[in-house]
């Protein structure tokens, strides 16, 4: 194999490389998801429309939807308050 040959072909694995990373430009889109709507612990009632805890504590069902609770902040205090998390709110 010449000099000019091995040349030729690295040039064009570079160029082939380079269209792949700028021009196709392969990635994983991974969308941001909200979260449970319910707190480390608590299930969601579908019937109730409620969440409610598993486990032994002096707070009360609530619904997730209530306009008190529609930022990150207020469901991370929450949660906190009951004793637990609330992954995707809690930094």
């Amino acid at each position: 194999m010449a000099l000019s040959e091995i040349l030729v072909a690295v040039v064009v694995t570079l160029v082939l490389l380079a269209l792949y990373k700028y021009v196709i430009n392969p990635q994983i889109v991974i969308p941001a998801g909200k979260g449970s709507p319910c707190p480390d612990q608590w299930l969601f009632n579908v019937g109730s429309g409620m969440c409610e805890p598993q486990y032994t504590t002096e707070c009360r069902p609530f619904d997730p939807k209530t306009p008190t609770l529609q930022t990150p902040e207020a469901k991370c205090n929450l949660a906190h308050t009951c004793g637990t998390d609330w992954p995707a709110n809690c930094p």
